[in-house]
């Protein structure tokens, strides 16, 4: 498994994880167990082992330790056991992202398709908004709330906000240094993001957003791109 040929499926699986989202949490979990197979792969093929560096890495290890020993002293070993093994795949897609955005070329190509398809989300939420069903003729089973492709599930606001503030780091990268007509769309669009959380009716996702961009615009003079 060459450099190349790796390149080409994370751009796959990483491009493919809002739609995965979207079609279900068995989905999207096959997608990232995949991701993190692929890394394991790599990692061992190659011997890149850089990430044992990170002090992030070894943070995220410390926490997955305490995690498994809560597990034995907790009242339910089973139930406990079941849901904290399974943080090791977050370790892994963590590590994973890390070394695709930093290391691979076309990375960028995947924050346009993730803004393409977020954006998909958006305008079918202000239709689900506006005439109270979205394109697909979802939503009117749950009045204010609303669910755009999720069908039966009013969860659009953590879908953005999962998606919102990266997005927003690839936006001013590419746009904001440039001439005011930039500046105005990028900021135009993280505007709409946030109205488009705001028309959800989710109160902790806006909460969260409002912290979260609050946060962002605090030390985006900080952000550097990799590229």
């Amino acid at each position: 498994m060459n450099h190349n040929n790796i390149e080409k499926i994370y751009l796959f699986l990483f491009s493919f994880i809002p739609i995965s989202i979207v079609l279900g949490p068995a989905i999207s979990l096959i997608n990232i167990i995949t991701i993190s197979f692929v890394f394991l792969v790599f990692t061992i093929r190659t011997l890149e082992l850089k990430f044992l560096r990170n002090s992030s890495f070894l943070l995220l290890i410390l926490i997955y330790f305490y995690l498994i020993f809560n597990s034995f002293i907790s009242i339910d070993f089973e139930m406990g056991m079941n849901r904290n093994f399974g943080f090791i795949r977050f370790i892994l897609l963590f590590l994973a992202t890390n070394y695709f955005f930093l290391y691979f070329k076309k990375s960028t190509t995947v924050y346009k398709i993730w803004f393409l398809a977020i954006f998909v989300i958006i305008i079918d939420s202000f239709v689900e908004f506006f005439f109270g069903r979205n394109i697909l003729g979802y939503g009117e089973l749950y009045g204010d709330r609303i669910v755009s492709f999720f069908k039966d599930e009013p969860i659009v606001g953590a879908y953005l906000n999962g998606f919102i503030l990266i997005l927003s780091g690839y936006i001013f990268d590419k746009f904001f240094e440039k001439k005011l007509i930039f500046k105005i769309l990028a900021l135009s669009l993280i505007l709409i993001f946030i109205i488009c959380v705001i028309f959800t009716g989710e109160r902790s996702n806006m909460i969260k957003i409002v912290i979260g961009l609050f946060i962002f615009f605090l030390f985006k003079s900080s952000f550097k791109s990799h590229e």
